[in-house]
């Protein structure tokens, strides 16, 4: 079936629709995420479906956005991320609310994504943001609020993959290399491509103890103890350093407090949206070829819309998590609840009857299926 005929029963591709069991196993995951965030006194928010184009400016979001034209001329957008939105929203209508803000919002985003297996234009995302306040408590508590929605939610063998943008961008800024290149060797670092790397790195004025560091980053991941092994890669770079200094004492804290078996290091995570300024993480299942959820720290966000803020933050996937608990065998499905059938034979006794039930609270089934 093709052409209108095949529009008129069909979504588009990148769109989604649940019905049922497939709804009842979307909010069952949905309450027990939201159940945490409102046990770490997170107030839940509900952002406008789209705002004006601008809001989500940036290479990263920009090519992604679905925007059109409003009719007095006003170029709007469907939210494609929540961060952005609610860095607006902290600075314009919650602006007297003294800070530390903590919101988390559970929704759908829209983003263009060339239709190919795997990827979905409509997404349900389901995170919080902490903005304001000390920088490092700030960073553990929301680790740990991540760990703990994958573990009630019955996850098993899940890491969260920690990184930090600052030992990438000190060690480039040490190395005073132009723009086009620094995104090659982003791109290289990220790929773990070390030889890359030091090909790139070699060729430009850099010192050598800096371009040295850089190479390091490829290789940068495994256990706690790669923080230790990363150390003297940077200790030339203060900025790098202080990178690794600040992720350490995160680390640390969250180690002390019996996550450690949760967390790995990844100093090659270097991508994500442009606006990371600091910690970044990923959450990664066996027997999935992407992450779960992820987030950071955006310090610089909130500044463009006029009330600068440190802030820090992280979102599940709704889709990911679901296939994650279904591969795992913690997806049990959610049977339908049985109802009670009234009769509709005789109109005004059998809706007087339905209205009675309702209003002790019975679920039933009006009119189909009900003997007089």
């Amino acid at each position: 079936m093709s052409g209108p005929a095949h529009r008129r029963v069909q979504v588009p591709p990148g769109v989604q629709c649940f019905v049922g069991d497939e709804v009842r196993r979307r909010r069952a995951i949905e309450d027990i995420a939201t159940g945490v965030f409102l046990g770490w006194d997170y107030e839940e928010i509900i952002p406008p479906l789209f705002d004006y184009a601008d809001v989500f400016e940036g290479e990263a979001l920009a090519s992604k956005t679905y925007s059109f034209v409003a009719r007095d001329g006003s170029v709007l957008a469907l939210r494609p991320d929540f961060t952005s939105l609610l860095a607006k929203i902290a600075a314009g209508r919650l602006r007297e609310r003294p800070s530390p803000l903590r919101l988390y919002y559970s929704g759908e985003v829209v983003r263009y994504e060339p239709v190919r297996a795997g990827r979905q234009s409509e997404l349900y995302q389901m995170g919080l943001e902490h903005m304001g306040g000390d920088a490092r408590a700030a960073d553990a508590e929301v680790v740990a609020i991540a760990v703990e929605c994958l573990e009630r939610l019955g996850a098993s063998e899940f890491v969260l993959a920690l990184g930090h943008v600052g030992v990438f961008s000190g060690l480039v800024e040490a190395a005073g290399l132009d723009p086009q290149r620094v995104e090659t060797l982003r791109e290289r670092v990220e790929a773990r491509d070390a030889a890359g790397v030091r090909a790139l790195v070699h060729a430009t004025p850099a010192a050598r103890d800096v371009a040295e560091g850089l190479e390091r980053l490829a290789t940068a991941s495994g256990g706690i103890e790669t923080l230790s092994a990363v150390a003297p890669a940077v200790a030339a770079c203060p900025k790098a350093r202080a990178a690794l200094e600040e992720l350490r004492t995160v680390v640390e804290a969250l180690s002390a407090a019996g996550l450690g078996p949760r967390l790995a290091l990844d100093l090659a995570e270097v991508r994500g949206l442009d606006y990371y300024t600091g910690l970044v993480f990923r959450v990664f299942a066996p027997g999935l070829g992407f992450e779960v959820g992820g987030g950071g720290r955006y310090d610089t966000l909130l500044a463009r819309f006029g009330r600068p803020l440190p802030a820090v933050g992280f979102m599940l996937g709704l889709d990911r998590v679901a296939l994650l608990l279904a591969r795992q065998g913690r997806l049990a499905g959610a049977p339908r609840p049985a109802s009670e059938p009234v009769a509709a034979k005789e109109l005004r006794s059998g809706i007087a009857s339905a209205v009675a039930l309702r209003a002790l609270g019975a679920r039933i089934r009006f009119g189909d299926g009900g003997q007089p």
